[in-house]
């Protein structure tokens, strides 16, 4: 996986602002030598440049935007997942109150398992943009235990079919979280977006202005703006890699205000 993902979030962003102006500027001083060193500046229109550029700013604005749309429609997709799967532990861990003990315990015991593996075992894989194994595993002794109790009233099955259906939730809202995983930008578009950004800031080395300076300047901001959509994009195209991903707070406040003491500490 790519390792600009484990950068700090800071360093990511100036990284990424950094990178584009500097080709901006590169590009800028390069051309400029040529189109004076071969007489073209003094064809330039700046009025006519100008038109086209702004034709092309708005062009690319709309697809930077698009796609900032999509990102954080994801990341709040990713979000939504994992929160729905913490109130599905939840609502089956009050669904279990009414069975009879030991299955109580024994049930209540494995939830919590469970609970304490998405947080210390399959949380820190996500970031590293990895599929989480193992959870199965661990749903697995839950559903056999929960399968194996007979209910003998007509409020034990009651009981018994909600804490069913409400597993059988639980299983759908997990499998969405771990195909969130894999929620990214795809190729194909950010190769647009980065050829948007190198179109628009070619556009803008066309112009014709007496001071290099004051050339570059604008056409610095212009880089550091196009960056720091970028890096935004990046940031938030995976939701649950990196340092600055979503984090399992939907699941760590469980064992806090629901599990309570019943919730065994790591060794």
């Amino acid at each position: 996986m790519n390792p600009i993902y484990d950068l700090p979030p800071w360093q990511f962003g100036g990284l990424t602002i950094v990178v584009f102006v500097v080709v901006a500027l590169g590009g800028l001083v390069a051309t400029r030598a040529w189109f004076r060193g071969r007489g073209l500046h003094a064809l330039v229109d700046n009025g006519v440049i100008g038109w086209i550029f702004s034709a092309i700013l708005v062009i690319y604005a709309i697809a930077l935007g698009l796609t900032a749309v999509q990102t954080w429609g994801n990341e709040e997709r990713a979000a939504g997942e994992a929160s729905d799967e913490a109130s599905r532990i939840a609502a089956l861990y009050r669904d279990l109150s009414g069975y009879p003990d030991p299955p109580r315990t024994e049930l209540r015991a494995l939830l919590r398992d469970y609970t304490r593996f998405v947080i210390e075992e399959e949380w820190p894989v996500q970031r590293r943009g990895e599929i989480p194994e193992g959870g199965n595993a661990v749903l697995e002794g839950f559903e056999q235990a929960l399968f194996s109790f007979a209910p003998a009233t007509d409020e034990q099955r009651i009981l018994y079919a909600e804490a069913l259906r409400t597993y059988n939730q639980l299983l759908e809202e997990r499998r969405e979280r771990l195909e969130a995983v894999e929620y990214a930008v795809p190729g194909e578009l950010w190769g647009v977006v980065i050829a948007g950004a190198i179109i628009s800031l070619a556009a803008s080395w066309v112009f014709r202005l007496a001071s290099l300076a004051l050339h570059g300047l604008m056409t610095g901001l212009l880089a550091a703006m196009i960056g720091l959509v970028v890096f935004f994009i990046a940031t938030i195209d995976r939701p649950y890699r990196g340092k600055d991903s979503l984090t399992p707070f939907a699941y760590e406040i469980l064992p806090h205000d629901l599990m309570g003491k019943e919730t065994p500490r790591p060794p």
